[in-house]
């Protein structure tokens, strides 16, 4: 009798291939994947570029990292070859039963190397299609390729939404089955309101703020994905409109955060809007906001509204795919018209000005989050696809 992966001799090795190092979203998911795994029959690597805070905080874990330099985010034949042969050389040598891959051209370069390497099961996980959003025909048509080229070398894609599953079965051709819609989760301890005291130190000490201002806050990567640019042209409407204290903050980094602080400085913004850079506390944060604000091109479904939601506030987000799988507008959360910074600062100035409405979405918020996202949930149902695809692969 197959008693599936149970039966692999000494457990099964289980790879997960990121392209950057860093603790964000996209990474926090095989992070938190990974800490479920303790005591389990799954012996997790990472695969990545190089060291930084994400395998750091994977040896912390016990996990061991594995480094391809020559990974990059943009098109790059040369380096994409090289970074072809380095993932097939490291698959070669950790023989994984499993490899879950993650990000467009990262995650088709590792199928690709995995099906040369004989690995027996793979996976990808799409964190929102990009080629939609395409600026133009060309990157459109390379990045919809990539994506067409990919899930033919894969046994299973792992979607966050039903806009990105319809993309996956209508556009990519792929059979049902093989997609699965496994939506995010948030682990719930530490996501939290704070109140009283705590709050007000936390606002005094970060924000730089007292009890009266209202803190709206954005949360992500400042690159032209997250469309950081839109939150600043709304909050400065909103600054000249309103007369209540109202302080904005990014909690971020990226390639647009030099742009972003010189655009805050030339407008005169820098006591009202401020950029905190990459942060270790941001449930802590978060728990002293007022609003989250998240202005993102696309997405797949982001943990940062997510836990934004889950720690009480207030959310106002882009009526994208992902965002508006999460948020039903004026019920538990805003949605405004993507790239309308003007459509933005409406739904600002109705926060700033209504206190009741605010609770009334926050209070939902976190309420959604309890009954339908919570991380152990979501990754139960990531386990018991591991154990289908390799209970078919030693049928």
């Amino acid at each position: 009798m197959n008693t599936g992966v149970a039966e692999v001799p000494g457990g099964v090795t289980l790879a997960h291939l990121q392209l950057l190092p860093l603790v964000t979203g996209v990474q926090t998911v095989t992070l938190e994947e990974f800490a479920s795994l303790r005591d389990s029959k799954f012996r997790p690597v990472l695969i990545c570029k190089e060291p930084g805070p994400l395998t750091e905080a994977m040896e912390k874990q016990g996990v061991k990292s594995l480094y391809v330099h020559d990974l990059v985010r943009p098109i790059s034949p040369i380096r994409d070859w090289r970074a072809f042969r380095g993932l097939l050389k490291e698959l070669k040598a950790l023989n994984p039963h499993i490899l879950h891959t993650h990000s467009s051209k990262t995650g088709m370069l590792g199928r690709l190397a995995a099906r040369l390497a004989g690995v027996p099961v793979v996976v990808h996980t799409v964190h929102g299609f990009a080629f939609p959003f395409a600026t133009s025909r060309l990157v459109h048509f390379i990045y919809f390729l990539v994506e067409l080229i990919g899930a033919r070398f894969c046994d299973a894609l792992i979607v966050l939404n039903e806009s990105d599953r319809r993309i996956a079965v209508d556009r990519l051709k792929m059979k049902p089955g093989k997609v699965h819609l496994i939506p995010n989760g948030v682990r719930l301890e530490g996501l939290e309101y704070a109140e009283g005291d705590a709050r007000s130190s936390i606002r005094q000490e970060v924000f730089g703020a007292d009890d009266a201002t209202l803190c709206v806050g954005m949360v992500g990567r400042l690159w032209r994905q997250k469309n950081p640019g839109c939150l600043l042209e709304a909050a400065k409407k909103v600054l000249t409109i309103t007369d209540r204290p109202v302080k904005f903050f990014f909690i971020g980094d990226g390639e647009l955060r030099e742009e972003l602080e010189r655009s805050i400085v030339a407008e005169g913004l820098q006591d009202r809007v401020t950029v905190l850079g990459w942060r270790t506390d941001v449930p802590r944060l978060l728990s002293a906001l007022d609003v989250f604000v998240l202005p993102s091109r696309w997405e797949g479904m982001p943990l940062a509204i997510l836990e934004a939601m889950a720690s009480g506030l207030a959310v106002i987000v882009s009526d994208i795919p992902g965002n508006h799988d999460l948020v039903v507008h004026g019920q538990d959360g805003l949605l405004f018209e993507s790239e309308n910074a003007d459509d933005l600062a409406v739904r600002l100035l109705r926060l700033v000005e209504d206190g009741d409405f605010r609770h009334t979405l926050a209070t939902a918020a976190r309420n959604k989050v309890v009954e339908h996202y919570q991380l152990e949930t979501r990754n139960q149902k990531v386990l018991e696809l591991y154990d289908q695809l390799m209970d078919q692969k030693l049928a």
